[in-house]
């Protein structure tokens, strides 16, 4: 596999695609009701206890973070949290998601969510609150492309015409970039970085509407780009553990360059990779949704870690260097210490954001003295030009990020600490 670099100096240039030095990786991915007592409530819809809380936990506290520095909105208005967690028995449960999301629903203080954090919840989430006119959601991290682009929908395991009924305004916005997006990223690091010139790749997904379409994505751009898929692709889920070393065992037969897993990292990407040491295999695994940063992912695959790369809808916080960020940074430090979990992450900084696009749109409606309700607070936020901590940010038709869209890149080194990241390199989408 070669020696991993903590700065890499070859450009990598792919199909839609530009690769930018940087030691820094970025990338730039019912209305009716009011809150007549002007009492308003901010909720979120996350997965915060279990395996996911170290992925989902900071996303949650940045939104409280939000919501405390806005408690007085003006005028007599007034803004409070509300946290619900869809963690079930193995990992998130879209069920659960659904129900809290209908609780915001009945709850006419609930003008908006920031949420949720996975796109099998927010394929069940979705129809709830278009078909009851809101609340409002924003998701700093779906990434799914058929929950709002028609075209990649049914490929993507989406019900487009159930997300969006006919006739009905979408009260679903999201910041990240898309899956289809995310597979380009990952092809163009396993085919052309230094460390990795993958020609063949064994591809791993969970079985979840963010892994599978994701793994096709890299798929589809990684033979498009000149590589070739070996063996039988194949899926884990966190109920399947115990087959992690025939599995390994498997991909060390077939001897790929690189291993590719779409998925979760709650699902067992790090502890196969963990199994793949086990059995004799030392090369590259790329993947998605954080597998070479998440902690709790790390620490599954321990002194195995080595050699993964992840990639993140998201800026890493160390490239963004604004005064405002360092001031949110000081802020969220302050306001987490000695909670569980409370990382500064990438996950942490898109959520306040999507927290404040959210506040804002309220606070203009206030501001104007206009009703604040669930349509107008929509409407609000679709027109919205908001100068935000990871780049100037607004929605097109679909409900995407038509602003800067950003994935990172890590990558853990062999000998360095297996909870630290330590490469990064930039991929404009």
């Amino acid at each position: 596999m070669g020696t991993w670099k903590k700065r890499v100096t070859t450009s990598l240039v792919a199909t839609g695609l530009t690769a930018l030095v940087a030691v820094g990786l970025a990338a730039c991915g019912g209305g009716a009701s009011s809150s007549v007592n002007k009492h308003i409530i901010l909720a979120t819809s996350f997965a915060v206890s279990g395996s996911d809380a170290s992925a989902q936990l900071p996303a949650e506290y940045a939104v409280n973070l939000a919501v405390q520095q806005n408690h007085d909105l003006g005028n007599g208005y007034t803004l409070d949290s509300l946290n619900k967690d869809y963690e079930g028995q193995s990992g998130p449960d879209a069920n659960i998601g659904q129900a809290d999301v209908t609780g915001f629903v009945n709850n006419a203080e609930v003008m908006a969510f920031v949420g949720p954090f996975n796109s099998g919840v927010a394929k069940q989430e979705i129809p709830v609150i278009n078909n009851a006119g809101g609340p409002v959601a924003i998701s700093p991290t779906n990434t799914n492309a058929g929950l709002t682009i028609e075209q990649y929908a049914q490929s993507s395991g989406v019900n487009f015409a159930q997300l969006h009924p006919a006739g009905k305004p979408d009260f679903y916005f999201r910041l990240p970039p898309n899956d289809v997006e995310q597979g380009k990223a990952d092809a163009t690091i396993a085919l052309q970085a230094p460390q990795i010139l993958a020609k063949t790749a064994f591809v791993v997904d969970d079985n979840t509407t963010y892994g599978k379409p994701l793994a096709d994505a890299f798929t589809a751009s990684f033979t498009a780009g000149g590589g070739k898929a070996v063996g039988t692709r194949s899926s884990i889920t966190s109920d399947t553990l115990s087959t992690l070393p025939q599995l390994a065992a498997t991909i060390k037969g077939a001897n790929p360059d690189v291993v590719f897993y779409g998925g979760l990292t709650s699902q067992g990407g790090c502890k196969l990779k963990k199994a793949l040491v086990g059995a004799g295999y030392t090369k590259a695994m790329v993947g998605g949704d954080g597998i070479a940063q998440d902690s709790g992912c790390l620490a599954d695959a321990g002194a195995a870690a080595a050699g993964l790369v992840g990639t993140i809808g998201a800026p890493d916080p160390s490239t963004l260097t604004s005064s405002a960020v360092q001031t949110f940074k000081q802020q969220y430090t302050t306001f987490t210490q000695g909670k569980p979990n409370n990382d500064f992450t990438s996950y942490a900084v898109q959520s306040y954001d999507a927290a404040m696009i959210e506040i804002t749109a309220i606070k203009s409606l206030i501001s104007a003295n206009k009703p604040v309700t669930r349509l107008a607070v929509r409407d609000a936020v679709a027109s919205i030009h908001y100068a935000g901590l990871t780049g100037n940010l607004s929605f097109d038709a679909n409900g995407d990020n038509s602003g800067a869209r950003v994935f990172s890149v890590y990558a853990v080194l062999p000998g360095s600490s297996p909870l630290a990241w330590t490469y990064q390199q930039a991929l404009n989408v």
